[in-house]
């Protein structure tokens, strides 16, 4: 009997027992069920992926779930064990369900699987035009460059794996060059570690950086970036680096000497002429996303279990941002936003001025309880300008809100039509002159502190939900978004629409290890 036709008599089957049971529910006599199927666990050969679990059907349902889309059966077995052949490289999800007598057990809890492809080695200097396959995932050793000229093309579902034997391994895309990573939303590009799921660490390879020939407040022979990712900056505000759209970083931030860091995505006097939304890191040793100068823009950008800062930028980044979200880890995190103009000469010119709208920074925990680290929201410093605007603080460790050196408050810089609620305390009491709270009142800033943002589940570490409920403080006294072509019109605080699609799902990995 084919597996159709098996199943229209596991349906005919079902109803009957549907009906069996109404009627033994109404008579009062217990209801026997079908218990759920423990989780599948998975070993990966090859394409080749070997599932077994426990459980008391006679036929098991197996389920096989592709990034964001919905769960679909691969096969049956009577047995409690199922081998899926032929699987495209890529990650996946399996679930199993339990049949017996005519009823079926509630799905199984899933299980995550990567399925790896044919591995090549990526290494040295591309000077050329380099295409990658989908089909492969390629392996970084030592430091790869995309030098003047040179091209990178990753189409959607490539995975490209930090070697953590090959120290420093790193993706530097040179002033010139041109990297083109194209995920899309069920099929992301991902950079990760080379180390098994589950031993995975921040750190455990370098990163991906890029320079541009944009702006950059240092002397030209100054504007070398850092962990040794080469130098970068000049007077090209529409330079084109490229396009980096549905991509995550993961596993990433190697340190190469003290105090001298690769983040997971930096972008060294990058212009605006280079395309990037839809971006994820996590799990990163530093940063997790830096801007050194330049005038790219930045669209949803989420930024999980940085250890230092989520968002850092300085040296003259003229950009826009718009719907930003960090998420600290309580336990080794810095602050959501580390903001500089430059370290040297609080007034150098161009100053850092960016415009951003509909951030969310999320500390430790409520109250800012949650972990042992995650310190200030908002650290705004060294003559930086700049307008931030619909952004919301909430469960920071320290403080939200920290301004220091005078030179900041004289060089334009406004945070308006923001939210803090349940940090441990809103406002820096450091000795430095400024006073942050009547800071944040100014004038028509339209600020406010309250005591719950209403966000759904801000603080859940594997499937969380920013998005604001009903009556939440985020629902009302937004600024509106120029219409311009880059920014998308909101009313709303936070980066979440309270009634659109949830962006960070579906691409993106919130894995720990």
């Amino acid at each position: 009997m084919n597996r159709e036709m098996n199943r229209r008599r596991l349906t005919f089957t079902g109803v009957l027992a549907a009906t069996l049971v109404a009627f033994a529910t109404a008579c009062g006599t217990d209801v026997e069920t079908v218990p759920a199927p423990s989780a599948p666990t998975a070993t990966v050969d090859g394409h080749e992926v070997t599932l077994s679990w426990t459980g008391s059907g006679d036929e098991y349902h197996v389920e096989r779930q592709v990034s964001g889309a919905e769960f679909s059966e691969v096969g049956e077995s009577e047995e409690t064990t199922f081998v899926d052949m032929d699987v495209p490289e890529g990650a996946y999800s399996y679930r199993v369900i339990a049949s017996r007598d005519g009823m079926e057990s509630d799905p199984s809890d899933p299980t995550l699987v990567t399925v790896m492809g044919l591995r090549r080695d990526l290494t040295g200097r591309i000077s050329g035009t380099r295409t990658l396959s989908a089909d492969s995932v390629y392996v970084l050793k030592g430091i790869v460059t995309v030098d003047d000229g040179g091209e990178l093309h990753i189409p959607a579902g490539t995975m490209l794996i930090g070697d953590v034997a090959t120290q420093p391994t790193a993706l530097i895309v040179r002033t010139g060059g041109k990297i083109f990573s194209r995920g899309t939303a069920g099929s992301p590009v991902v950079f990760t570690s080379g180390s098994p799921e589950g031993e995975r660490r921040a750190g455990d390879w370098g990163g991906v950086v890029i320079n541009g020939l944009s702006l950059c407040n240092f002397p030209a022979d100054q504007c070398i970036g850092e962990g040794s990712s080469g130098t970068y900056g000049g007077d090209d505000e529409d330079d084109d680096s490229g396009v980096m759209v549905y991509t995550r970083v993961e596993f990433a931030g190697f340190e190469v000497s003290f105090g001298n860091e690769l983040n997971a995505l930096t972008l060294n006097g990058v212009g605006r002429g280079t395309e990037i939304h839809h971006v994820q890191t996590n799990v990163g040793l530093d940063d997790g996303i830096e801007f050194f100068g330049g005038t790219v823009d930045l669209k949803y950008a989420l930024v999980t279990n940085a250890s230092d800062d989520s968002f850092d930028y300085s040296t003259g980044w003229q950009g826009r941002g718009q719907f930003w979200i960090a998420q600290q880890n309580p336990e080794d995190a810095d602050n959501g936003f580390e903001v500089d103009g430059n370290e040297d000469d609080y007034n150098a010119t161009p100053l850092t001025d960016p415009v951003i709208y509909n951030v969310t920074l999320v500390g430790n925990g409520p109250g800012g309880t949650g972990g042992s680290k995650s310190d200030i929201g908002l650290l705004l410093r060294r003559g930086t300008g700049g307008v931030i605007y619909n952004t919301v603080v909430i469960g920071f460790g320290d403080q939200a809100l920290d301004v220091d050196n005078s030179e900041t408050l004289n060089n334009g810089l406004e945070l308006r039509n923001s939210v803090f609620a349940d940090n441990r305390e809103s406002f820096s009491t450091d000795d430095d002159g400024i006073e942050e709270e009547d800071w944040f009142y100014t004038g028509d800033w339209d600020n406010r502190e309250v005591d719950d943002a209403g966000l759904a589940d801000p603080y859940d570490r594997t499937t969380p939900d920013f998005t604001p409920e009903s009556g939440s403080a985020l629902l009302t006294g937004a600024a509106t978004p120029p219409d311009d072509g880059f920014f998308t019109v909101t009313d709303y605080i936070g980066a979440a629409d309270p009634s659109g699609d949830k962006w960070w799902e579906g691409w993106t990995s919130f894995a720990q290890n």
